[in-house]
């Protein structure tokens, strides 16, 4: 059994510390903090110099309030210290947001695909990293990419992506992105990033057991249990999209027939409109009908949005949440008819749930969830060993 010294002890204290600062909602007094570490003054002190010497925090004088007494100063991120740089690639673009310790993504930055093809994606998604990579001057600690497709978590390699047309990979994406093959460098599934994201800093905090849905094109999404992801074998769960809750004429981008997004998505509910959509067009044309006051239009949402409560009716019987959150297409679904969702949600699931539902709620985080849930992950490792922070790392 290995006996744990002093060092390892100041380290173990300083990951508590710095993890209280980055995952709290605003910046914290000495105080707050050592209420939040259970720790006396003086270590609390101790624990602000040390990190305030790795260039990690600063604690920066409040504000006058015009009370009586010296308002207390705050710890908050260092304004020049390391960050971690978050990739999402979407069915339609690919975005990069650069997000300092506390959370908040910075310089959000969207670049649409040329193409669906595998080279045309990713030399795109390479490029608009390379250039956020130059920009930060060796500050970036490491990248998370949030992946609209199926990412084994074994191996981090993409095996499909149905929305941007690929089947049967066995892709490196990580290492097309010119990443090296290390624990500063993750890949998930955009729905398990933004659940990730709400379970560290959303709605989903503190909450016990919380399904995840996120629509856009297609339907993915995740389940929390106390904060963690249940991720199946090899990092798969969550596909609930493909459950056969739809209709068996419909043939979807996964090849089966009669998948639940395929009468629930973006590209749905313009099919239901009467609308032609393709994954390029789905996000506009679904826009358009969600503001067509027309007749047809509103039947169109309320078909589109009975669809996505029988769904998690079914889903409410399987698993017994405690919060079902909804993300992406699904939150405006629900926004433009939440009624409909209840009532098709109550009438699919078990009789002993109907008259108690879990509460049907929206993502607080909203479209940038994925790339908050993608640096999430790589700072998971990073606030375990601040000092890891303060380590030269090379992206490319």
């Amino acid at each position: 059994m290995r006996t744990s010294t002093a060092a390892d002890l100041r380290s173990a204290n300083l990951s508590r510390a710095l993890r209280a600062v980055h995952e709290a909602d605003s910046p914290l007094t000495r105080a707050e903090l050592g209420r939040r570490l259970g720790c006396v003054r003086a270590t609390v002190g101790a624990l602000v110099s040390d990190l305030d010497a790795l260039g990690l925090v600063r604690e920066r004088a409040a504000e006058t309030t015009g009370r009586r007494g010296r308002p207390s100063a705050r710890l908050g991120p260092a304004e020049e210290g390391p960050v971690v740089v978050a990739l999402e690639i979407t069915t339609h673009a690919a975005r990069t947001a650069t997000i300092p310790i506390g959370g908040a993504p910075c310089d959000v930055t969207t670049e649409a695909l040329p193409g669906r093809e595998v080279d045309a994606v990713l030399d795109t998604a390479r490029s608009l990293l390379a250039r956020r990579l130059d920009t930060l001057t060796g500050r970036h600690a490491g990248v998370g990419v949030a992946m609209h497709g199926l990412v084994d978590r074994r191996t981090r390699r993409v095996l499909s992506a149905p929305g941007l047309g690929w089947a049967d990979l066995d892709l490196d994406v990580l290492d097309r992105l010119g990443l090296p093959a290390d624990r500063r460098a993750r890949i998930d599934n955009v729905a398990n990033s933004s659940a990730l994201a709400e379970s560290v800093r959303g709605r989903a905090r503190g909450v016990g057991t919380v399904l995840y849905l996120h629509a856009a094109v297609g339907l993915g999404g995740a389940l929390l249990a106390d904060g963690r992801l249940v991720a199946g074998r090899r990092g798969l769960a969550g596909e609930y999209g493909h459950l056969p809750f739809g209709t068996g004429d419909r043939l979807c981008r996964c090849g089966n027939r009669g998948c639940w997004e395929t009468s629930v998505d973006q590209v749905a509910l313009a099919e239901a409109a009467g609308r032609d959509a393709t994954p390029w067009t789905a996000e506009t044309v679904a826009g358009e009908v969600l503001a067509d006051g027309s007749r047809s239009a509103r039947d169109a949402v309320a078909r589109t949005a009975s669809a996505l409560g029988r769904g998690i009716g079914a889903l409410v019987t399987a698993v017994d949440p405690d919060l079902v959150l909804l993300a992406g297409h699904a939150a405006t679904l629900f926004a433009a008819a939440s009624e409909r969702v209840h009532e098709a949600a109550a009438a699919a699931c078990l009789p002993l749930h109907r008259s108690d539902l879990p509460p049907i709620e929206t993502s607080t985080l909203g479209d940038d969830a994925g790339l908050v849930g993608a640096a999430e992950s790589v700072y998971a490792v990073l606030l375990d060993d601040p000092a890891t922070l303060m380590t030269p790392w090379t992206a490319a």
